[in-house]
């Protein structure tokens, strides 16, 4: 855990240092909930209905879909982001060859990432509040229970992804194939029961389906965790079982670079 504090702490000082950027991207996210919340507002009567089950407020309905494509987002591009940052500098290689083990590193890398992006999505939401839209914050801790499920079930393409990078320098599609079908058939916009037929078997095959499902009744409707338990248990299986295949994949990609000696080359 220190070693891990070490590495997030050195990251957020070589973000802080950018203060002016860092301010900026604070301020435009605020600004950003202005037309949103107008947006919201026209679309309330044609929505209401269809988001009934999630608490019937397009403007809560859409910041909470839009706080977990944050997180999800972080997820699947962190790492390999870092992998190949630090095939570049040679500093991966460095930081392997130390007696810390491979997820402490890893998890410390990508860790300031998902911190600002907490940040970012608690002043979101701070923003939509003082707009109108309804959050139950006192089941705060129940909803980051869920979100910590959605970036479990994504964190394994996050690892394919840094897996490919070792083993052939790109992710290839990878990354923007699982956000886009993410966003489009996930439900962050729209709820995934208007979504066509013919696409509704991809859409039952996306872990955000569940999470968001779940996230929003807990932080909307004030729901208990153990009335969607339904919900994050299939969360939970996906990311049980892609964990273990993205874990083995990227030990595979791991040891071929050792073996080629191609951790420092680019």
């Amino acid at each position: 855990m220190d070693k891990t504090w070490i590495l997030l702490r050195a990251n957020w000082l070589v973000g802080a240092s950018y203060r002016v950027q860092m301010l900026l991207s604070l301020v435009s996210l605020s600004a950003m909930v202005v037309p949103l919340y107008f947006i919201a507002g026209a679309l309330q009567p044609v929505m209401a209905h269809a988001i009934a089950s999630q608490g019937g407020q397009y403007l809560g309905f859409v910041l909470v879909g839009m706080v977990a494509f944050m997180f999800l987002s972080v997820a699947v591009s962190a790492l390999p982001k870092v992998v190949r940052a630090g095939i570049n500098s040679g500093t991966l290689e460095a930081y392997l060859v130390t007696p810390t083990r491979l997820s402490t590193i890893l998890g410390g890398l990508i860790s300031y990432e998902f911190v600002w992006s907490l940040g970012r999505c608690a002043l979101l939401l701070g923003a939509g509040a003082v707009l109108g839209a309804h959050v139950s914050w006192r089941h705060t801790l129940d909803a980051l229970a869920i979100l910590a499920l959605i970036v479990l079930a994504y964190l394994p393409f996050g690892i394919l992804g840094a897996a490919l990078v070792l083993w052939f320098r790109t992710t290839g599609p990878l990354p923007k194939g699982v956000i886009t079908l993410s966003a489009l058939l996930g439900g962050v916009y729209y709820p995934t029961h208007v979504i066509p037929s013919w696409l509704h078997g991809v859409s039952v095959a996306i872990p955000l389906t569940y999470g968001l499902r779940a996230l929003r009744r807990v932080l909307l409707q004030g729901a208990s965790l153990a009335s969607v338990a339904g919900d994050a248990a299939i969360v939970a299986g996906f990311a049980a079982v892609l964990l273990v295949i993205s874990t083995y994949t990227f030990r595979c990609a791991l040891r071929h670079a050792r073996r080629t000696g191609s951790l420092s080359q680019y």
